[in-house]
């Protein structure tokens, strides 16, 4: 990678690392360009240069994340990923990586961003799951753990995140393993 790429990289990462500081204390609404560039001690061109709106510094950051979550997955075979240790281990490695940005995180969702996070991690267990078709039903079965595991995510976080991330994920695992819809 170039020297001005790296840079490039640099800028936007102060870029959202301001954004997300000011969530911290302020309502998105109320954030405008100028909080950000002074909170990010960068030009104003330098944010234009990377960025179009406040939203699209959100997109990139569930992208990173994403991308984070995803970073070394290998399973081959789609039915890999309803093994029961291969689950926890996945569910435990998100855990922890979201545990690092938990502060950014509940700012999101506190800010009415949690269907970003949600579509962040039915993308993640789209991708993570492999080849699971499109027209078959076992995509919901992916959504539905998605979607449980995103709830507890935040909850867990809001909670102080207390358990560490293995616990949460086999007790999801067992939950899940059980069937949580019987009685």
């Amino acid at each position: 990678m170039s020297k001005a790429s790296m840079d490039n990289q640099r800028v936007k990462k102060r870029i959202a690392e301001g954004l997300f500081a000011l969530l911290r204390k302020k309502a998105f609404s109320e954030i405008t360009v100028t909080d950000i560039v002074r909170e990010a001690d960068v030009a104003r061109a330098s944010y234009y240069r990377n960025f179009d709106s406040k939203e699209q510094i959100i997109e990139a950051a569930m992208d990173d994340l994403r991308d984070q979550l995803l970073g070394d997955v290998d399973y081959d075979d789609d039915e890999q990923i309803f093994d029961r240790e291969n689950a926890r281990a996945g569910f435990e490695k998100a855990l922890a990586i979201c545990l690092v940005r938990k502060a950014d995180l509940l700012a999101l969702y506190d800010n009415g961003f949690g269907s970003m996070i949600q579509q962040t991690f039915n993308r993640y267990i789209v991708e993570f799951a492999g080849n699971v078709s499109a027209d078959s039903l076992e995509r919901y079965k992916l959504y539905f753990i998605s979607g449980a595991v995103t709830n507890v995510l935040i909850e867990w976080l809001r909670e102080g995140a207390k358990e560490p991330p293995r616990e949460i994920a086999a007790l999801c695992v067992d939950y899940f393993s059980i069937g949580v819809l019987h009685a």
